[in-house]
């Protein structure tokens, strides 16, 4: 019991980090290269993807301020936040983009996974 306490302490923490001890605009700069580098997103979907990033950051820190502490008590919130933020960016994507985007998505998901922290972004 006390191992799996750990385990969801430890992720929460490191989301709570921005992942790997950065921050999250630092995270969200790294998310942005990957997609533009990958999807080779246009200027203007760039634009658009930051700011519905941008918009994800507020909205996360809304959830975690309002927590309290208890992460627990938001998972379900941050996931379709994730959700919602992953159909934004879904919405301004070519049909060329879109198998490279499920590739991105399904990633991320076995990242979150292997640390413990759920389902896709």
């Amino acid at each position: 019991m006390f191992a799996i306490l750990f385990v969801v302490a430890f992720s929460f923490q490191s989301f709570a980090q921005g992942m790997g001890g950065m921050n999250p605009q630092e995270r969200m700069k790294q998310q942005l290269t990957t997609y533009k580098e990958r999807l080779k997103l246009t200027d203007e979907q760039y634009k658009k993807v930051e700011t519905i990033l941008n918009d994800q950051i507020t909205e996360i820190q809304k959830l975690r301020d309002n927590a309290n502490g208890d992460f627990q008590s938001i998972r379900g919130a941050m996931q379709e936040l994730r959700d919602k933020t992953t159909k934004k960016i879904e919405a301004l994507l070519t049909g060329d983009q879109k198998p490279e985007w499920k590739k991105i998505q399904d990633e991320a998901a076995a990242r979150r996974a292997q640390m413990g922290g759920g389902r896709g972004q």
